[in-house]
């Protein structure tokens, strides 16, 4: 075979070869195009199984959805209190029927042996009821409060199986989103929507720290749930603030006096009312430190103006003039950080004060008696 045959022949092989490079490669084409829209079909498949709103609904539906979660699953912790303080019977049928005061606000389920947490009423009834998530309506008992938190503990008359979600109010920080769930003068709870503010110490509620949310609130819902997006109650409804453009801008009032105005919530912490509303189960008040001293602040401290005869701050020495500098070796500056220091401390505690007297500084040891 001459070289002109042989080179003919290496260029056939090439040219088979290339279009047979070609009807494999479109081939391939082929298959990775079907087993393209195989696996984005299967994949469509699966995402439909695992989420089959997304395909119908759009995000907001979706939000409405778990918002509604929400409120189901934590509405049956949170009851209707009725306190009335009915007038003196020797007044007449009408005169009674116009005296008669009834305070209406909400409470919150705390074990299912009837306990009932609230906040404290403008009165002392003499008539209490509560009034569940069914509608069903028991009478209930006094056990005790707490004037410094301003929390009552109510005892209804039967059990009830109810298991409250408690969460982690430590974990509510600026920014995180909570729901107020309350009672109201109707038959259906009044829901509304929030954010956390941050934490707040109030002139009037100096023991603790309050959860500062900007849920709008209405008549009746005072003592009601601050709910987080896990159903979870982190807090109970304590007070309202109003807004700077009222004409008394700083004045604390119950929510049924903030009807209608802008206002900012407050919320007592959930470990708060678990520790409170177990001193006030256990002892009908929760035992509370006393000092024993009249004051008011002064540039360099906290000013004692007056020493109560026979009190702890009398036994330990204490004097009228005296600047309270320390508690505990704590830096105390105003009557709010000396009334939480205190009032958190449990009676017959010994406690250090630093106290300034004239230009000296000296420790006294002081044992608390009770509030």
């Amino acid at each position: 075979m001459n070289t002109h045959s042989m080179h003919y022949y290496f260029e056939e092989d090439r040219s088979m070869l290339s279009e047979r490079l070609k009807q494999i490669e479109n081939r391939n084409r082929k298959f990775f195009k079907i087993y393209n829209r195989l696996a984005i079909s299967t994949l469509i498949f699966f995402i439909c199984i695992a989420v089959p709103s997304f395909a119908k609904e759009n995000v907001l539906q979706l939000l409405e959805k778990e918002f509604q979660k929400v409120v189901t699953s934590s509405r049956p912790a949170v009851v209707k209190v009725i306190a009335s303080q009915a007038a003196p019977t020797h007044l007449p049928p009408d005169i009674r029927r116009i005296v008669t005061r009834e305070n209406i606000s909400s409470g919150i389920i705390l074990d299912k042996h009837g306990h009932i947490v609230t906040t404290t009423f403008d009165m002392m009834p003499n008539k209490i009821e509560v009034i569940f998530n069914n509608n069903k309506k028991v009478p209930a008992k006094l056990i005790g409060m707490d004037q410094l938190t301003d929390l009552v503990v109510l005892k209804a008359d039967n059990k009830f199986p109810v298991q409250v979600k408690r969460g982690n109010s430590a974990k509510i920080n600026t920014g995180s989103w909570v729901v107020t769930v309350g009672s109201s003068h109707g038959n259906h709870p009044i829901i509304s929507f929030g954010i956390v503010s941050g934490r707040e110490t109030l002139p009037t509620h100096t023991c603790e720290e309050l959860i500062k949310i900007n849920a709008p609130v209405s008549p009746g819902n005072s003592g009601g749930a601050i709910v987080n997006t896990s159903g979870e109650v982190v807090g109970m409804i304590l007070a309202v603030l109003t807004e700077p453009n009222e004409p008394n801008p700083f004045q604390l009032q119950l929510p049924m006096q903030m009807w209608n105005s802008h206002n900012i919530t407050f919320a007592v912490p959930i470990e708060t009312v678990k520790s409170v509303t177990a001193e006030i189960i256990k002892h009908g008040k929760v035992p509370r430190g006393w000092l024993g001293v009249d004051i008011k602040i002064s540039d360099f401290g906290v000013f004692v103006t007056r020493v109560v005869e026979n009190s702890p701050a009398h036994k330990s020495g204490l004097l009228p003039k005296d600047i309270i500098l320390e508690f505990n070796n704590a830096p105390v500056k105003n009557y709010t950080e000396l009334r939480r220091c205190v009032g958190s401390t449990s009676p017959n505690t010994e406690v250090i004060l630093k106290i300034n007297r004239n230009g000296r500084e000296q420790n006294y040891t002081i044992k608390l008696g009770e509030r």
